[in-house]
């Protein structure tokens, strides 16, 4: 009860925050609304805006571990402050009479703030958030849908991946783990076993599951064969 209560007290908070944060943008008063967020954060977490965009983002996830756990609520509900942080700066590019520079800086600010909210968000969902807490699922899609033009991190697409397949939507997680595959020369980081591990996971679900994903079996079958032979020929 102690925890509901707690969590309750936060959103209401959040939410009245959020509302002046939105009059200020009304009124372009981008530099006050930032500050408006900013304060937020340091009276729910102790934590900055500043430092939650400037660290990796397993850190800052780190940052939210209690008695061993990542509280993930608590994670989300950062994570929704990041998203209104980049819509002020999305606000502020579009004011008149600035500069080209200042504008596509905001709008580079901005679109780093909704990378960062997506994965943490992601994360949240992944490990056992409320999904009904901030509505976080309708928020992924209005922040992927906002980052369409752009290469998510890789990071960030394993999430998505695994967020498809815990929605049961096993073709766009499969199209996230390939999109991984191809990035493998690039990073140090090789995500064939990952890829493998999702295969073998839907290997035993019914065919009616996975025509429901959109990954009938043969194409699953197929997938694991070309590991295989990409193995056997390195």
């Amino acid at each position: 009860m102690f925890r509901k209560d707690y969590l309750l007290r936060m959103m209401e908070e959040m939410t009245e925050a959020i509302g002046k944060v939105f009059t200020l943008k009304q009124q372009r008063k981008h530099t006050e609304a930032l500050s408006e967020l900013d304060e937020l954060m340091r009276r729910q977490f102790g934590l900055n805006l500043s430092l939650l965009n400037s660290l990796p983002a397993e850190d800052v996830i780190e940052m939210f571990r209690f008695r061993g756990m990542i509280e993930v609520d608590n994670l989300q509900q950062a994570a929704r402050l990041i998203e209104e942080e980049a819509y002020i700066y999305q606000e502020k590019a579009k004011v008149e009479g600035i500069d080209d520079q200042e504008r596509m800086d905001a709008e580079d600010e901005a679109v780093i703030r909704l990378m960062r909210s997506l994965h943490f968000y992601l994360y949240a969902l992944n490990h056992g958030a409320n999904p009904k807490l901030l509505d976080a699922p309708e928020r992924v899609e209005g922040v992927l849908g906002l980052t369409k033009e752009y290469e998510l991190p890789a990071r960030t697409e394993r999430q998505l991946a695994l967020y498809r397949e815990q929605q049961g939507r096993y073709d766009q997680a499969e199209n996230s783990w390939y999109r991984l595959l191809q990035l493998g020369a690039e990073f140090p980081v090789s995500y064939r076993d990952d890829v493998q591990a999702f295969y073998e996971r839907l290997s035993p679900l019914t065919d009616e599951q996975l025509e429901q994903g959109g990954l009938p079996r043969n194409e699953v079958e197929e997938g694991l064969a070309e590991l295989s032979r990409q193995e056997m020929n390195s």
